[in-house]
């Protein structure tokens, strides 16, 4: 039987990773995949996207995933395109075999908040202010530098947990947003539900 993907989110949440854990889906199913990330924020676990990363700029993007992840005991989720193939983890078959979970609501409320506090100030998330114009963009996951080089914008590196202050305040220097990433209608949605207007944003044509 399969275990559905809220379910796993939820106990990835209440895992005690003492080592590095990174986590990666085998699904080439864009729905499901979809699905995986809204389970994944709605839960709060850490989830970084990779993209079309490759290289240096995937063995940094992944360094500092596992590093987050050392810090905070808690395993990482990452997406890319290329993630398949390298050896890991998969959400769907082994991400809880053998691993232990901390029921202290405490305790885990506690380390959700400091770790929402370091994706919101991850280094990893760039913001850039070109203009005074009050219209720019947000970009979830890694992009090539051609595609961050004109006007105001915010690249966020993170889709969970929701870096909101960051997408606040950038939102309100630049109400017209137009957005870029994966799931992004869904992400938009879930600021929205936020408290965060989004009556100006836009989304990028794929």
């Amino acid at each position: 039987m399969t275990t559905p993907a809220a379910d796993i989110a939820l106990a990835l949440s209440r895992q005690y990773a003492p080592k590095s854990r990174l986590l990666i889906t085998a699904s080439t199913n864009g729905a499901e995949v979809d699905g995986w990330r809204s389970a994944l924020r709605q839960a709060g676990v850490p989830t970084l996207e990779l993209n079309e990363a490759a290289g240096s700029d995937a063995a940094l993007w992944l360094k500092a995933a596992s590093d987050f992840s050392g810090e905070f005991l808690v395993p990482v989720v990452v997406f890319g395109r290329d993630m398949r193939r390298k050896n890991g983890i998969f959400l769907n078959e082994g991400a809880l075999a053998g691993q232990h979970h901390i029921d202290n609501a405490e305790w885990l409320l506690t380390r959700q908040v400091a770790l929402t506090h370091a994706v919101e100030n991850s280094l990893l998330n760039q913001e850039f202010r070109r203009s005074r114009e009050r219209q720019g963009w947000i970009r979830i996951g890694w992009y090539p530098e051609a595609a961050l080089a004109e006007g105001n914008g915010l690249l966020l590196a993170w889709s969970s947990p929701l870096p909101l202050r960051r997408i606040r305040d950038f939102a309100a220097r630049c109400p017209k947003i137009t957005m870029m990433g994966p799931d992004a209608e869904a992400l938009v949605a879930e600021v929205a539900a936020q408290g965060i207007s989004v009556s100006g944003w836009r989304f990028a044509v794929k």
